[in-house]
């Protein structure tokens, strides 16, 4: 059953015995619907029974998910099982409740009759309340009441539900039925391209590890004006959730039968994502695929899907202030990305025919990057890309044109100066958070094996120091992390701390301080200490992937950037077993340490409420020697080279 919200969200479940019901942001009129329209439905089942076809279906579904379950980290693995332990026999620990034990038609009535009026609870969250409330609750001081709500006013509601056309569910097609595994002749360990056209590319990658009916399929159409401006960033935006929206029909079914999409912009178009059992997988894509080419825009949802964007955006502000540092040092350093409140102006203009008249512009250049990987035939995958071709180019009614080969987007970052810092302060968006935060970005080099293992040993070392002196010792804040940065390509270390204790700039003196008794620890390393630190790396690397999506996320990495190493692992892991410790000691002298001489340094400031003063200090002081400070991004951003 499914009522579609004209405002906020709402949810269902069933437990113990009772029905509660969640609601945000929902106004009276529609809490009124939902609450009896869900009732007249229990109703319905009430009176209906459950069929058997429903629990074959059921029992089908849950047989499949429990033998070709993938592989989860062994710690889930471990909480499943000893919650299982607590509510069923021994026999049943590792099975439990994933598949159904036998049809009983009894036990499922006894169920459904005591979920009545009277066994409902009602949580409703809105701004409506605000000033209405009396009690508080003592964990995070959110103000709430409690109220019983008459059965004549249930009863009301049940009456006045909306007159949908309530109807038990229809089979469910995208159960799969044929599981047997495809017989691939050449069982290559890496991707191959096994066609390209002016309208895509097919990478193909057969199942050679883990040996289950199961396909993963991943589309990236790119689309130049698709990001080249703030208003068609946000009509992609739009676009893709419209696609979503419309495609929610199938979704609930697909999910169940274990096969999960999705449609997402990204920074050169958008991506369709699919995961899961190769039987009925063609079904569902085709469903997808036929949803872009035959898109219209529906008035109604896009205004909601709009309100729902508009909401997101306002919200941006309440951002904590770690997650504000790590948005305005992509901003900085990508090339072609646009701030949330231009995005923002922009969405707040548009209207449905923006849209109408974009998606036809946006589509009329596009290049389709597939990759096909698991239990599939390579001539089924071409077969599959050939017919997505005839349907989105080659119609009568196709609104998909090539894309030339001298317009594909390529993805830059702005180079930082060697010898030179640059920082970056600004305040807080909400100015009631006292948390500042630091993000002290070392930027080092382009996508290079030698240096890759350098930068990924040294991340390896310094992570569990720099943790225990910033957060630990110094205690900083509950936020205080290093870690490696990779932007398309370009890698280098950033330090993130988030802190009510210090200021911005003295965190970024506090992480100099830290540099600077860590030179002395990594000169006197005993060579034991190095070969160990190098083994854990080796033995990460060397980690088998657990599914398809961590093997085919790996591949699309590689395809997406353009990089097509596929065999990174092995070729890291030999370079690895060669690496002296001399070599790390001289590439953080060079690029790392106090001083380096190759060092490159952008330093993002956000200042909370606390550190206000500070940050008028230090906006009105001259930069120390060898500093520059950002003062408009995007002016900084035209006028450094790029990678």
């Amino acid at each position: 059953m499914s009522l579609e919200a004209g405002e906020g969200d709402w949810s269902y479940e069933f437990s113990f015995f009772s029905v509660v019901i969640q609601l945000t942001d929902v106004g009276h009129e529609h809490m009124e619907d939902v609450v009896g329209l869900l009732f007249r439905y229990i109703t319905l089942l009430q009176t209906s029974g459950t069929p058997k076809w429903i629990f074959d279906e059921l029992l089908a579904i849950c047989e499949t998910g429990f033998h070709y379950r993938d592989k989860s980290p062994p710690s889930n693995y471990v909480v499943n099982i000893s919650s299982n332990m607590q509510i069923f026999p021994p026999e049943d620990w590792l099975i439990a409740s994933s598949v159904p034990s036998k049809f009983s038609p009894d036990a499922i009535q006894k169920v459904l009759n005591e979920l009545t009026t009277e066994n409902v609870r009602i949580f409703w969250e809105s701004k409506l309340f605000e000033g209405h409330t009396d009690l508080t609750e003592p964990w995070y001081g959110t103000s709430y009441c409690v109220e019983a709500v008459p059965p004549s006013i249930m009863q009301k509601w049940v009456e006045n539900a909306p007159n949908e056309d309530l109807h038990l569910p229809k089979p469910n097609i995208f159960i799969p039925t044929d599981l047997s595994l495809k017989n691939v002749e050449e069982k290559t360990s890496f991707p191959c391209m096994l066609r390209k056209t002016l309208f895509s590319r097919l990478w193909y990658k057969p199942d050679t590890m883990f040996f289950t009916p199961k396909v993963f399929i991943k589309m990236d159409f790119h689309c130049p004006l698709s990001n080249s401006s703030p208003e068609s960033s946000v009509l992609t935006d739009v676009f893709t959730r419209l696609l979503m929206d419309y495609l929610n029909d199938y979704a609930y079914d697909a999910e169940v039968a274990g096969l999960y999409y999705a449609v997402r912009p990204n920074d050169t178009g958008f991506q369709v994502t699919m995961v899961g059992y190769n039987d009925k997988m063609r079904t569902l894509l085709d469903t997808v695929i036929g949803k872009i080419a035959d898109f219209e825009v529906k008035i109604d949802r896009f205004s909601v899907i709009k309100e729902t964007m508009t909401k997101g955006y306002e919200n941006f502000k309440f951002r904590q202030p770690y997650q504000q540092a790590m948005y305005n040092c992509t901003l900085i350093l990508e090339e072609q990305t646009w701030p949330w409140d231009e995005e923002l102006a922009a969405l707040s203009n548009l209207e449905a025919r923006n849209l109408e008249d974009f998606l036809p512009r946006m589509l009329a250049k596009t290049f389709i990057e597939c990759y096909f990987a698991g239990n599939i035939e390579p001539s089924e995958a071409e077969s599959v890309v050939q017919h997505i071709e005839g349907i989105l180019f080659n119609s009568s009614t196709s609104v998909c044109k090539s894309l030339p080969p001298s317009q594909h987007l390529t993805k830059r970052i702005v180079k930082l100066e060697r010898g030179l810092r640059y920082y970056y302060p600004a305040m807080c968006l909400n100015q009631q958070d006292e948390n500042s935060s630091l993000l002290h970005y070392i930027q080092i080099h382009q996508d290079d094996l030698k240096q890759n293992v350098l930068l990924q040993l040294l991340a390896v070392v310094a992570k569990q120091p720099a943790f225990h002196q910033l957060r630990s010792v110094e205690q900083l804040g509950y936020i205080a992390l290093l870690r490696q940065r990779n932007d398309s390509g370009v890698r280098g270390l950033q330090f993130i701390i988030q802190s009510t204790v210090k200021d911005p700039s003295n965190l970024d003196a506090r992480v100099e301080a830290f540099l600077n008794m860590f030179e002395v620890t990594l000169h006197e390393m005993p060579d034991a200490e190095f070969k160990s630190n190098v083994n854990a790396l080796i033995d990460m690397k060397r980690e088998k992937y657990k599914n398809i999506r961590e093997e085919s996320a790996f591949f699309w990495g590689e395809i997406s950037q353009g990089t097509l190493k596929f065999d990174r692992k092995e070729a890291e892991i030999a370079a690895l077993e060669e690496l002296k410790k001399e070599e790390l000691i001289e590439f953080f002298d060079n690029h790392v340490k106090v001083g380096a001489p190759e060092k490159k340094i952008l330093s993002i400031q956000i200042y909370g409420g606390l550190h206000a003063s500070e940050y008028e200090k230090i906006v009105h002081d001259a930069p120390p020697p060898h500093s520059h400070r950002i003062t408009d991004i995007f002016s900084f951003r035209r006028s450094r080279p790029l990678y």
